[in-house]
């Protein structure tokens, strides 16, 4: 009692699990998705609808008249799926995953994916590190590297991954800008070669405490 102005306030403002029914709870003024490259699809993922599968491009989520906040928290499921090339069997055709919050870039970087399941692998990529940056072991920051694969690796153990994203940002305004893409390269029309998608996206604003 007494002690709630001292408190981190956490809310809730956006989460879409990609649901066919109910899946998206906006708590803000206005909320909406916008494709770059793409179309809106389905399909469905370790037990679960994701948003996908994409080639290049993906969506970008705008939100508007946020509360008062400090900081925004996002997080999402992130799926690799099939043959992704990292730091380039192509010179500069790195397979990159793109993500940018009200114009600021959080991830600009390579991914590879060979089925290994492990952090022993010859290949490397740039992630979680800007591109260009860092050469990191293929299954840096993968939360699980033994999903099975779609459609190059199809059904076979570590042909897709998933990553947990999760960022902290300070943030004020009352609009938000969030950009979730990729650019990778040569996957084909029917996106066999090497795909990607997202699920359980969340973004919470916070308040810091008052001080007095």
């Amino acid at each position: 009692m007494g002690c709630s102005k001292y408190q981190v306030e956490e809310r809730v403002i956006f989460l879409d699990s990609f649901e066919p029914f109910n899946s998206m709870e906006s708590n803000v003024g206005n909320s909406s998705y916008t494709y770059l490259n793409s179309n809106e699809r389905y399909f469905n993922f370790n037990g679960s609808r994701n948003l996908g599968r994409f080639e290049r491009g993906g969506i970008i989520l705008k939100l508007s008249e946020i509360e008062e906040h400090d900081f925004v928290r996002i997080s999402f499921d992130l799926y690799i799926h099939d043959k992704w090339e990292g730091n380039g069997e192509r010179g500069n055709g790195e397979d990159v995953f793109i993500m940018n919050l009200d114009g600021t870039t959080f991830y600009f970087s390579s991914i590879v994916n060979t089925k290994c399941q492990t952090q022993n692998c010859n290949a490397t990529q740039s992630f979680p590190n800007i591109i260009g940056t860092a050469q990191n072991p293929e299954n840096a920051e993968v939360t699980n590297p033994t999903l099975p694969g779609v459609c190059h690796f199809k059904d076979e153990p570590g042909g897709s991954k998933l990553i947990k994203i999760v960022i902290l940002s300070p943030h004020l305004s009352t609009n938000l800008n969030l950009t979730v893409a990729a650019d990778i390269k040569d996957a084909g029309p029917d996106l066999c070669l090497k795909s990607w998608s997202i699920d359980n996206l969340k973004i919470s604003s916070l308040e810091l405490p008052e001080r007095g």
